[in-house]
């Protein structure tokens, strides 16, 4: 029995289920016959992806309940600099939140094909968005429990 993969889908089918894949509308048109081996080595590779995804959105959801932490830190710290008429550290507390609110979707972080590089892009993104702020910005990272590594200049 031949099976099929279709790269649309991600999805195998075997070629004794084709008629009613048919019958349902349901047989990827980019179906396409693989032998046994490419078939192990596309479950493999299928293996692999999964892992990181269930990996990295577990390591996600930890990355948001710290921004979370250091965006209500930044909050208070910005509204005692509006307070003060200090529109320079304002300036700085709000584009640094627009920053952390894009963390998970900066071009670093999306091109992590594996988790500890997942993790060096969000701690170098912390350690570029902590390096705009004065002191008391940068103690909000520290005081959430983010470890700031030096900033990667370019």
């Amino acid at each position: 029995m031949r099976n099929f993969y279709s790269m649309s889908t991600g999805g195998f089918y075997p070629e004794s289920k084709r008629a009613v894949y048919e019958m349902a509308g349901t047989w990827p048109e980019d179906a396409a016959a693989v032998t046994a081996e490419e078939e192990a080595a596309l479950r493999a590779s299928t293996l692999v992806d999964e892992s990181f995804a269930v990996l990295s959105a577990r390591y996600f959801d930890s990355v948001r309940t710290t921004r979370e932490v250091v965006l209500n830190r930044l909050a208070g710290i910005g509204m005692a600099a509006l307070a003060n008429d200090d529109a320079a550290t304002v300036q700085a507390i709000h584009l640094a939140r627009a920053d952390l609110l894009d963390i998970t979707s900066c071009a670093a972080v999306v091109a992590a094909q594996n988790i500890a590089a997942l993790q060096a892009a969000v701690s170098a993104e912390y350690a570029r968005i902590a390096a705009t702020l004065p002191d008391e910005g940068r103690r909000a990272f520290t005081d959430a429990g983010i470890t700031l590594a030096a900033p990667v200049t370019s």
